[in-house]
């Protein structure tokens, strides 16, 4: 019996075809779906990571503010910030204030509303040598020596300041200067102020600053949020009205010489609200939260700020069509109330319709900081 020649038929090979197609659209809009998920999570990854770093950043500058700054300064002269608005915070006394703070600052570029912080340590500085401290005495400068840690001691090309510590409670300590810069020390004792012999148990404290030659005895970190002036670094992925929570050491300069931009830390901000307590009766109590330190003077605010509370107002990830906030009014409440935080009108913040803001997902990142060199 001779087997059938027959073949397909064109209705079967154009029901394939068909078939064929519906399964691959259903496969390109699976693939569309899941490179569009993948993409939306990548970006909420970033985000946070950049946000934990940034926010420890921060944590660990507000925590050492003061650490190494002297209390009493003995004649010197030193320059900060050149461009507004950080000259506003430039010292106008013989002594630095640890902390500084602009509620609600208004500029041209920065986030309107949003606060200014400022941190004065030597501690705050991006290079290496911040952060690093060791003791002088008639021997000479101290090396750890530590086999574990060898980054602990100092290098021959680190830039110090020189401090006599307090030796009593309620006594200050005391920034000693030189105009002449010996060696790698900056705004440090004369050779003739070292200890000597019979003066040997007396220390001097030596703080590290960085590898330039420093133009004040602290470094200082500026804590602020704004746009970019450059539109190709603004991040595609922001909320509209979105800035940037930058750190900018004020005077910090590459090996060259050369300013150092400010450092950009968390993207998409729409804003930063910083409280204070204090201990105004030394009680050992902190007050109700405040939003003025003005009125403190560089002392007060060593003896009587005991926390520091920052708010920060972003969004994770992309603008996302397919979620919906689970804020339900979009006058969002930065701060621990109206009174001493602001109110941010998210709806004004993306003009291209009323609900769009719903569209990204908001967090408010809080910090607690008690700094661990206030008295």
């Amino acid at each position: 019996m001779m087997r059938s020649k027959q073949g397909f038929s064109l209705l079967e090979i154009l029901i394939a075809i068909a078939v064929l197609g519906i399964v691959m659209a259903m496969s390109g809009q699976l693939l569309e779906h899941m490179v569009v998920g993948q993409k939306k999570q990548a970006v909420i990854t970033i985000n946070q990571f950049e946000a934990s770093l940034g926010l420890e950043m921060l944590r660990n500058d507000v925590s050492n503010a003061g650490f190494g700054l002297a209390d009493e300064f003995k004649g010197v002269n030193y320059q900060e910030a050149s461009d507004a608005p950080a000259t506003q915070f430039n010292n106008t006394s013989d002594v630095p204030k640890a902390i500084q703070h602009e509620n609600k600052i208004s500029a041209s570029g920065y986030i309107q509303n949003s606060d200014y912080l400022v941190i004065r340590s030597p501690a705050v500085g991006m290079d290496s040598a911040a952060g690093k401290w060791t003791n002088i005495t008639s021997a000479g400068l101290h090396k750890w020596g530590d086999p574990y840690d060898p980054y602990l001691d100092m290098k021959s090309d680190d830039y110090m300041v020189v401090i006599k510590p307090r030796t009593q409670a309620g006594g200050k300590s005391k920034l000693f200067v030189s105009q002449e810069k010996q060696g790698k020390y900056a705004f440090m004792l004369n050779d003739t102020d070292l200890p000597n012999g019979s003066d040997g148990e007396r220390l001097y404290l030596a703080f590290g600053m960085g590898k330039t030659e420093p133009t004040m005895p602290f470094n200082r970190a500026d804590y602020y949020v704004r746009r970019p002036d450059n539109p190709d670094e603004v991040n595609p992925n922001c909320a509209p009205g979105t800035g940037i929570l930058y750190k900018d050491v004020i005077g910090d300069k590459d090996k060259n010489g050369d300013p150092i931009r400010p450092y950009p830390l968390i993207d998409c901000v729409a804003n930063m609200q910083v409280v204070f307590r204090l201990d105004t009766n030394t009680d050992g109590i902190p007050d109700p939260p405040v939003n003025d330190i003005s009125g403190l003077d560089a002392y007060k605010i060593k003896e009587q700020i005991k926390e520091v509370h920052i708010y920060i107002l972003a969004h994770e990830g992309i603008k996302d069509k397919s979620y919906r906030s689970e804020i339900a009014n979009p006058a969002f409440t930065v701060g621990p109330s109206a009174s001493l935080g602001t109110v941010v009108d998210l709806s004004a913040l993306d003009g291209s319709s009323t609900d769009a803001w719903k569209r990204y997902r908001w967090i408010t990142y809080k910090i607690v900081v008690k700094p661990k060199s206030f008295y």
